[in-house]
């Protein structure tokens, strides 16, 4: 079993066939709802999304959903590595949309995707992201956002889960199947780059599947990153705007030039 077969277990999140995958895309749109009376959001006659780490495109479409009640027209750009999960974006939407994939890295030139208002990278992705990467990240989207723009990351608080709440496990029973289970041990922790390694094992038999390099982020320490390239940077808290599918939300606007 290959990594990339141990992530299919895990993408339920984001199938459009999924009932999990759906309540996520329904409190998506009412998050953005919210944020859009909340004045988060930037708009015009054609508001440009850039979707990042899309998979399947969920919180793009929803954004789309979203500025649709209010009467704007959206053009979507969703990026992802895997074409598969890109070209499954229209199923989202209801009715047609300007929407186009690009099967890349977010940490690759995004500028010939063109210019954008709202760059959204949802789904708690951040930790496969080292801080290096990270702050690489932060810059290449600041690129493309235009002056008024705005970057809304989803995250929560790992390090306040696993270190100061003390639930940080060194064996974690990830997923399981009809006659084995995947199970990840702690590897060790890289100094350097400021990953916790973690190796994946199919038992019974402990055949190894794979490694995985973690970042447990704190949102202050993203904000802080974000910071130092947005004129603004504010977190808000899943208590603030209420929907239980959607986390934490890190809220970056108006990239320095």
């Amino acid at each position: 079993m290959s990594l990339e077969e141990l992530y299919g277990y895990l993408r339920s999140s984001i199938d459009p066939n999924s009932e999990r995958a759906q309540r996520r895309f329904i409190g998506a749109q009412s998050f953005f709802n919210w944020a859009f009376k909340e004045e988060l959001i930037p708009y015009g006659r054609k508001v440009k999304i850039l979707d990042l780490c899309a998979g399947t495109g969920l919180a793009g479409a929803a954004l789309v959903e979203a500025l649709r009640e209010w009467g704007y027209e959206s053009k979507l750009v969703v990026v992802d590595k895997r074409k598969e999960d890109l070209v499954r974006v229209e199923e989202w939407l209801s009715s047609e949309t300007d929407v186009s994939g690009a099967v890349m890295d977010c940490l690759d030139d995004l500028t010939k995707l063109g210019k954008f208002d709202i760059a959204l990278l949802f789904g708690y992705t951040m930790p496969h992201f080292d801080p290096f990467q990270a702050a690489e990240l932060f810059r290449n989207v600041a690129r493309v956002l235009e002056p008024h723009g705005v970057f809304m990351l989803e995250e929560t608080d790992r390090f306040r889960t696993f270190f100061y709440h003390k639930a940080y496990r060194e064996i974690v029973l990830e997923t399981r199947g009809e006659d084995y289970n995947i199970v990840s041990l702690d590897e060790g922790y890289d100094p350097i780059r400021g990953v916790i390694r973690r190796g994946y094992y199919k038992i019974p038999g402990w055949e190894r599947v794979g490694e995985i390099e973690t970042r447990y982020w704190d949102l202050a320490g993203l904000a802080g990153i974000g910071k130092a390239l947005f004129e603004e940077a504010r977190i808000i808290k899943r208590e603030r705007h209420g929907i239980v599918s959607v986390g934490d939300v890190i809220h970056l606007a108006k990239p320095f030039k």
